[in-house]
């Protein structure tokens, strides 16, 4: 596995504890199990979804690098063109 898919499924895993987190947050704010004020349990909650936005973008980022490299090359392939430079 490449580096750029092994960022890209980690970013994914950030991700999914984001909004994990957030929504736990949530739901324990509600449930009063939370002894935070609803403006601390925002603040944490809101927090922890940046984190999972972040996560979102980045992995979505990555492994459609990962799907573009190998389309790019499968294209190479069928048209008889050599690899760029750059593309090993």
């Amino acid at each position: 596995m490449t580096r750029t898919r092994i960022i890209g499924w980690t970013a994914m895993a950030v991700c999914v504890l984001g909004y994990g987190g957030f929504a736990a947050v949530l739901i324990a704010g509600k449930m009063d199990y939370l002894t935070l004020t609803l403006t601390q349990t925002a603040l944490i909650g809101g927090g922890l979804a940046v984190i999972g936005e972040i996560g979102l973008w980045v992995g979505a980022a990555c492994l459609g690098l990962t799907l573009f490299k190998r389309r790019k090359a499968m294209f190479d392939r069928l048209f008889g063109r050599k690899p760029a430079a750059g593309d090993a």
